[in-house]
């Protein structure tokens, strides 16, 4: 849930930075690499773009540290409010 909430704050902070400047273009540009990056790092650590039946890809030190302090899961939910701000944006 702090994860959560910090991706929520990073988003509105660069959102009224951004508004300030009267660039809100930009604030959907980099919310949208932020939630893209960080799903797309978040899917590599859980090696989750691999099938099952292939051969891991990852270092195994990485997948146990992953494990140990669900380091993917916070990445992901620290990009998610960022990637769901800037298709809202986008739309708008």
């Amino acid at each position: 849930m702090k994860s959560l909430a910090l991706g929520t704050l990073i988003f509105v902070f660069l959102l009224a930075y951004f508004w300030l400047q009267n660039n809100i273009d930009l604030a959907m540009n980099i919310t949208g690499i932020i939630g893209i990056a960080g799903v797309l790092i978040g899917g590599f650590l859980k090696t989750g773009f691999i099938g099952s039946s292939a051969p891991v890809i990852g270092n195994l030190a990485i997948i146990k540290l992953d494990k140990n302090m669900n380091l993917s899961n916070r990445i992901v939910l620290t990009a998610l409010p960022n990637l769901i701000g800037s298709l809202i944006l986008y739309i708008l």
